[in-house]
């Protein structure tokens, strides 16, 4: 009887084991795993052993498909946590100036080696609208990204949100006070926090998610039915879907939605510069896993979407104001080969009188592909020709890569020469020895641009190159950093840097894949910790670089990027591919950029690699003329695609486009001004000014410049109509001034290859110019103020100018600053704001009202009756012109009109 009661216990123990594990892993739906195993090859005896449970997907009653999702990317984990896996809890809570210091510790390790144990937790209450949570070693002190943030150390009173703690198991809730919606719930899935492995998930707001770049990917990340990772670990190859790109921006915006609410929006950046994965599921959840740092997490309650866009700049840095000739046509290609062939394309785009701004080159014009150089052979003459590129109001841009020849002979080659003198180039774990890669040049050292003397040095190079060739600015590529080799010349170590215990899904498999080895040592920290920065500091010492050089506004491009870029530099979305399909997803990647603060930003217009065609290239064209930053660029061996080598008709096409840009160039300054004064996007998506308009939130085929302009591009091969959304507002064609009729809904537009859809919104004065040959040439043309009358009757604008090459007009407010307004529908006011640059003449020579809907008897000019009007009772526009005010005459000046 003792032996059988033996076995009936024992049996009874398995059983009540088997039901509390049954119970601990019990999913009643499977959006609401978390993965286990996000490594790849996971097994149910791997999966097991982490002590995780492991189950077939739940089958839905129709057995036909997985919870009605088509799960794509990432399929519904096998692997997940169960209820009881080990994790933390609270063991002090205190209060501080700065908000809360929560310490929280665990007993027991978990899967991933140098678990850590003991953690503390500050919250800190930033400002009403800005929540920060920092997690880190309570005993060592570990790596913090070193990018310069506020450091607040007074707790902010009267905030939007509220903040629970959880004891046990320790989580972190986050609460939108005036409606209850959850910001932040971290109590989804368990903690973890190793020495090469971060994990925490948080519930989200709504499945619609925008940001987390740089992907190639719709503006929507939409995982109402999907599964998606997203990795960031910043690497050179040509933009593909799922694909981890040139830059690194773990920042996105969640909107919230509540049933006869108003929209409401908040954002989270996670400041982190390693290596990383972001999985979304359907739940909505979202995980960070990342493999080195701290957690150092910002929550922005918006409300608006534009304010959770201030608030994240706050943060990083607002983007820098550029030079008012990078507004312009910007013309490049890889494949010039000789002077030449230069010569004849800047003739020939003279000869078809397109107006372009600055002339670019690539690789080819250097001397054996050497970093600050020229090839005085097949580019004779090219410091005289940028002079009088120069002379004639253009300017001219250089490629420079930040990796340096290793292996000229000695005395031969100052940049290395001094480079390795000061000690500036990134060097092999444990050594002094730099570490040599491969890139266009042969073997090559890697500027370090965290060391304080890099700064210096990169200086001395610039300035000595641009004492040959006087270029006006900098394009920086290949700064992922690019390697030819995986990791360097000699390999790598086999420690646990170029080796970790997970390694995010990066293309190629592993850290080292095109880039150098994580173990190199840098200035600040190892690699990998910073190579995710490495395009951030460098366009942080070109910008300071071509300051002290041209003592000028300075202008810098960049490929690689992270969070705060858009201080230093504009960005181009890389290697595209000259296809309609490239030709929608620059959309996207453009406005996705506005919101991570970099506002100068571009596609390679008409594609980079492969042939384009004439339709292709007309229809880019028309499109880039509404791009942030406009540039035509090509590789080598394609044909040539600048704009004068088409066909007659097709340049006409073209050069209509680039009137339209260059005649709003006053209108693109003061929104790059707003950008750096107000942290306003020079563009954005229609949900930003329509956020109660569900129509709205997944388009990115059209967008809006600033909050005045609809671009509606027609995106498809053969195609003569855009199917377009019309926002429930009032709208006017451009430039014919033509009410639309059809609102708040889809409508098909006629968009025959000659014609790009642009529509001006009621409520608006737009500030234009009569274009010129180039922006610095038309500068003192006269200006044309397009008004927009709203429903009822009014609106408003505003005009920044000043010389547009001065580092410090802003500072010194050397510039003249005008506000528009129109109320009661008949008269325009212009206050001079600020009155300060006199340099320039600021005649306005012509105004165009819209939506005027009474016969128009007679206008006044600052009282005085003015007969050069023109009124269309059939459009509803009037025209004023012939005007030659002066707009610093006084500060205050009025155009009316009076109607029968």
């Amino acid at each position: 009887m003792a032996h059988l009661s033996i076995v009936t216990s024992i049996l009874l123990c398995c059983c009540v084991t088997y039901l509390y594990a049954q119970q601990q892993c019990e999913q009643s739906v499977n959006v609401a795993r978390f993965d286990c195993f996000s490594d790849d090859g996971p097994t149910q005896e791997r999966c097991e052993a982490r002590k995780c449970c492991w189950r077939p997907p739940v089958i839905s009653m129709n057995l036909t498909k997985i919870d009605s999702a088509d799960f794509r990317d990432i399929n519904v984990p096998y692997c997940y946590y169960p209820k009881d896996f080990p994790t933390y809890k609270v063991t002090s809570d205190e209060q501080t100036d700065f908000g809360q210091r929560v310490r929280i510790v665990k007993s027991q390790t978990t899967y991933m080696p140098h678990d850590i144990l003991d953690l503390t937790v500050d919250l800190i209450y930033e400002t009403q609208q800005r929540f920060r949570i920092r997690i880190y070693d309570s005993a060592y002190q570990r790596y913090m990204v070193p990018l310069k943030v506020p450091v607040v150390e007074k707790k902010a009173n009267m905030t939007d949100y509220a903040v629970t703690v959880q004891s046990n198991p320790f989580a972190i809730f986050v609460t939108r006070i005036s409606t209850g919606v959850i910001l932040f719930d971290s109590s989804v899935a368990p903690l973890i926090f190793a020495d090469q492995f971060i994990k925490f998930s948080t519930r989200l707001s709504s499945p619609l998610l925008y940001g987390l770049g740089e992907h190639k990917q719709a503006l929507l990340i939409n995982i109402t039915d999907e599964w998606k990772r997203l990795t960031f670990w910043t690497r050179d190859i040509g933009p593909q879907p799922n694909t981890n790109l040139y830059g690194s921006h773990p920042f996105h915006i969640n909107l919230e939605q509540i049933p006869n609410k108003e929209t409401n929006f908040h954002g989270q950046f996670f400041l982190n510069s390693n290596a990383m994965d972001v999985d979304l599921q359907p739940l909505p959840a979202l995980t960070y896993t990342t493999i080195g740092g701290i957690i150092d997490l910002y929550i922005f309650t918006g409300p608006t979407v534009q304010d959770v866009i201030e608030q994240y700049w706050d943060v990083i840095g607002k983007p820098t104001m550029p030079p008012f000739w990078s507004l312009g046509f910007h013309l490049c290609r890889w494949g010039y080969n000789t002077i030449e062939n230069l010569t004849a394309v800047i003739q020939r785009m003279h000869d078809a009188d397109f107006p372009y701004d600055v002339q670019w080159t690539d690789i080819d014009v250097m001397s054996n592909k050497l970093d600050f150089t020229y090839d005085t052979k097949n580019f004779h003459g090219l410091p005289e020709l940028v002079r009088t590129l120069q002379a004639n109001g253009k300017h001219y841009v250089n490629i420079i890569d930040p990796a340096i020849s290793s292996t000229q002979p000695a005395g031969t080659y100052p940049p290395y020469d001094d480079g390795l003198q000061q000690g500036v180039f990134i060097t092999k774990y444990n050594s002094t020895e730099p570490i040599i890669g491969e890139v266009w040049p042969g073997a090559t050292a890697f500027p370090d641009f965290t060391n304080p003397k890099g700064i210096d040095w990169w200086t001395r190079a610039v300035s000595a190159f641009h004492e040959i060739v006087p270029f006006d600015g900098m394009w920086i590529d290949m700064n992922e950093p690019s390697n030819f080799v995986d990791g360097s010349h000699d390999g790598c170590t086999m420690n646990s840097l170029d080796n970790p215990p997970f390694t995010p899904h990066v293309v190629g498999g592993n850290l080292t894949s095109k880039t150098l080895c994580p173990s190199a040592q840098q200035y600040l920290s190892q690699h990998y910790n910073l190579h995710n920065m490495y395009g951030y500091f460098e366009a942080q010492a070109s910008n300071i670089a071509l300051q002290r050089v041209r003592n000028k506004r300075p202008f810098v491009l960049t490929r690689s990027s992270f969070a705060g870029s858009g201080q230093f530099t504009a960005h181009w979305t890389g290697d595209n591919g000259a296809s309609f399909e490239d030709l929608y997803s620059s959309i996207p990647t453009i406005l996705s950029f506005n919101m991570f603060g970099i506002t100068h930003v571009g596609a390679d217009i008409c594609g980079f690699a492969g042939d384009t065609t004439e339709e292709l290239c007309t229809r880019w064209m028309q499109l880039g003329a509404f791009y942030p930053f406009m540039r035509n660029h090509n590789a080598i061996d394609d044909k040539a695609q600048d704009p004068a080598s088409f066909s007659w008709e097709a340049q006409q096409i073209m050069k209509q486009a680039l009137l339209m840009r260059y005649s709003l160039s006053p209108f693109w300054y003061t929104l790059h001004h707003k950008a750096a004064m107000r942290s306003q996007t020079v563009v954005q998506p229609l949900f930003f000014e329509y956020p109660n308009d569900a129509n709205t939130y997944n388009i990115d085929q059209q967008f809006l410049i600033g909050t005045a302009l609809l671009i509606s591009p027609n995106l498809v091969s053969g195609s003569n109509t855009v199917h377009a959304y019309i926002p429930q507002d009032v709208w006017y064609e451009f430039p014919s001034g033509v009410q639309l009729k059809t609102v708040g809904q889809y409508i098909d537009l006629d968009t025959p290859i000659q014609k790009i859809n642009v529509h001006v919104r009621g409520g608006f004065v737009i500030p234009m110019q009569i274009p010129g040959d180039n922006l610095v040439l038309g500068r003192g043309n006269p200006f044309i103020l397009l008004v927009a009358l709203s429903q009822g009757g009014n609106a408003t604008g505003s005009l920044f100018w000043d010389d547009g090459d001065s580092l410090d007009s802003i500072e010194t407010k050397t510039y003249n600053y005008f506000e528009f307004t129109v109320t009661g529908s008949n008269t325009l006011t212009i206050n001079g704001v600020v009155m300060n640059y006199k340099d320039s003449a600021m005649a306005l020579g012509m105004v165009k009202v819209l939506g005027l809907n009474k016969t128009v008897i007679g206008v006044n000019v600052n009282g005085k009756a003015y007969s050069n009007f023109l009124y269309n009772s059939l459009d509803d526009v009037l025209l004023v012109y012939g005007l030659d005010l002066n707009m610093l005459a006084q500060a205050s000046q009025t155009i009316a009109w009076t109607t029968s």
